[in-house]
């Protein structure tokens, strides 16, 4: 946060004479203001921009004069959404606040889109599937939020879109309704709701008898609670976390909460964790890390732990899952809003004369680099591994249909094996520490290893050895995917480096290891030496040595 005031005031300072010599309009001050920042503060701006932003800009400049305060803002939103970013966004609230609202709501449930609060009168209608909105099927109508919402992935698009639905302005905007007209809703057997829009004043003062509600009764662990976290135990054999923001309870320290959940565990006998990550939005992904390291301690006495997430879970919750998911935890539940790899670390400003507030992102986050469990996720939804999602009948009955699917299943869930993932340098040292009898080691040398990752005393072992040596950063990026003459090396160091001749179509510093290897036979057909192995060759590999 320190650049940002010195950053503003530079951009200011740059600015300022230009426009008022070149133009003294204001909104065209804030729209270069805006693109000077973003292009200061986002790392993948020039990669995201791309003509269509330098376009939409220029075109946008020749309209600045005839547009409303309220379009403005939006033409801004719009511009910012070609980054295609989550995390860098306008805040649209003073648009929302002004807006005409009709007054309905609808939910997700079972792939369609669901009505759960409408006018009173309208009380037969709840529960029922609504298919498109004055005739334009939801498909496009969620579509055409994507010119206006910051998102880098469907889920969180068709999330954002659902709170923007209710807004006549933003209807307006896209082309999806017209300024004061009604809007209709045609549900699935072609029964038609339509709404006349309340002003914001009239839409806040709708009381209970105005407003009919699908009754959906909460299950315990279906609802956010109010608390950054708490725990309980679900049945004689299962615990339950439920950790909805990653920020310290200043009442509740994480390192107490944490001391206090493991005294609970040991007093029953649980074989089961469940960490519920779905309505956690983000934060630190550093808070957990007293929980993480108490559930890496479970996770290697075999117990069994499942990490929930869903369309809410974002942001640094991602990174907690994927480090779950690192642990030998299970990622149970539905497809997230939050992308794996995404650009973070937000940092805000105000537009000088509009005073229209803005995040932008200052780094992308990889966790492949981080993370084994991170490799081919990309910037895409973190998808779980066992799929449940939560069913509207579910809902009805005041059931949480993953929390019961789990609790149900009759043995742990087991993830499936993937001989053909890549072996990563972290999982070759693995094989061969196991190799060994995984032997005591003392600490990791390197850097870059997770602290609390399964390969940190196999990888300490090798160092110790000699197997692996790093760089000169002290790194020896532990994720990425070994190569064959890589391999070769470690499993020659291992052998003792015996002598072999040279060969002849490897990296200088592989080409013994590389002969060695192909004297053994065990080069397998059809890989040159810089080729990734896969987990399979990788074990068949050692398995031709021991």
């Amino acid at each position: 946060m320190k650049r940002l005031p010195a950053l503003l005031l530079t951009l200011s300072l740059l600015l300022t004479p230009a426009l008022a010599a070149e133009s003294p309009d204001p909104r065209q001050e804030d729209l270069d203001f805006l693109c000077s920042a973003l292009q200061e503060l986002h790392p993948g701006f020039h990669s995201l921009a791309g003509s269509s932003f330098a376009h939409k800009k220029a075109e946008l400049q020749a309209r600045l004069p005839a547009l409303s305060d309220q379009d403005f803002a939006l033409e801004l939103q719009s511009l910012i959404a070609l980054l295609g970013d989550s995390h860098t966004t306008a805040n649209l609230s003073p648009v929302l606040n002004s807006s005409p609202l009709y007054p309905f709501v609808l939910d997700f449930y079972d792939g369609s889109w669901i009505l759960t609060a409408a006018p009173a009168e309208q009380k037969a209608l709840l529960g029922r599937a609504v298919t498109a909105l004055n005739g334009i099927p939801m498909e496009e109508v969620v579509e055409g939020m994507s010119a206006l919402v910051s998102a880098d992935n469907p889920v969180k698009l068709r999330r954002q879109a659902r709170q923007l639905l209710i807004s006549q302005t933003i209807l307006c905007y896209l082309g999806l309704a017209e300024e004061g007209a009604p809007l209709t809703l045609t549900l699935r057997d072609h029964a038609t709701l339509t709404l006349e829009s309340l002003t914001p004043e009239a839409y806040a003062a709708l009381d209970a008898n105005a407003v009919a509600r699908l009754e959906l009764p909460a299950a315990p662990t279906s609802q956010r609670r109010k608390t950054a976290y708490f725990a309980q135990p679900l049945s004689e054999k299962a615990y339950y976390i439920q950790y909805n923001t990653c920020q310290e309870d200043p009442e509740d320290p994480m390192e107490v909460f944490a001391a206090r959940v493991a005294a609970d565990w040991a007093a029953g006998d649980y074989d089961v964790l469940l960490i519920d990550l779905r309505y956690n939005g983000g934060g630190s992904d550093g808070v957990l890390y007293p929980i993480l390291e108490w559930t890496s301690s479970l996770i290697q006495q075999g117990k069994t732990v499942y990490c929930l997430i869903g369309e809410a879970t974002f942001s640094s919750a991602i990174i907690n899952a994927v480090e779950l998911k690192e642990l030998g935890a299970v990622l149970a539940g539905s497809p997230t809003s939050g992308s794996a790899d995404h650009y973070g670390s937000t940092r805000s400003f105000s537009l000088p004369n509009s005073g229209i507030r803005v995040n932008c992102s200052t780094k992308f986050i990889d966790l492949e680099t981080l993370f084994e469990a991170g490799l081919g996720l990309g910037v895409e939804s973190l998808k779980p591994d066992l799929p449940v999602n939560q069913t509207l009948s579910d809902a009805l009955a005041g059931r949480d249909t993953l929390v019961e699917t789990i609790l149900a299943l009759e043995a742990p869930y087991d993830l499936p094996a993937d001989p053909d993932a890549p072996l990563t340098r972290g999982g070759l040292a693995r094989l061969l520490w196991a190799a060994s009898g995984s032997p005591e080691a003392g600490e990791c040398p390197f850097e870059d290893v997770f602290p609390l990752s399964p390969s940190l005393s196999a990888i300490a072992w090798c160092a110790e050895k000699g197997v692996v040596l790093g760089d000169e950063n002290a790194a020896f990026s532990p994720t990425r995917p070994v190569t064959l003459q890589e391999a070769a090396v470690m499993l020659y160091r291992r052998a003792g480096s015996p002598a072999a001749a040279p060969h002849g179509a490897s990296a200088p510093w592989a080409a013994q290891a590389m002969g060695w290897l192909a004297e053994q036979g065990l080069i397998p057909q059809g890989l040159v030496p810089s080729s990734p192995l896969t987990q399979a060759q990788g074990a068949a590999l050692l398995s031709g040595l021991i």
